[in-house]
């Protein structure tokens, strides 16, 4: 995952690799938000919601799948980022 995050730059706006620090764990943890997702995200007005759906346990390695979907005041629905962490 390292690798494909740092071929993907303009994609990744957070990424942890797990490591362990000071004794204590810390999750790997990758955020992905492509530039049309991120100006959906802006384009959202006052009206705008912005909601949460969470996955566990739909791959063998049992990662979390976080994704945000933004509502216009229209509610027009749109995919707007998503996070993947071990944790």
């Amino acid at each position: 995952m390292h690798t494909w995050a740092f071929n993907h730059l303009d994609d990744v706006f957070y990424f942890q690799d797990a490591c362990e620090i000071n004794g204590i764990k810390v999750p790997f943890t990758i955020g992905v938000q492509t530039p049309t997702q991120l100006q959906s995200m802006v384009s959202l007005d006052d009206h705008g919601v912005i909601s949460m759906d969470v996955t566990f346990g739909t791959n063998d390695v049992k990662f979390h799948l976080f994704t945000l979907k933004g509502f216009d005041a229209q509610h027009t629905k749109m995919l707007v980022t998503w996070m993947i962490t071990s944790h």
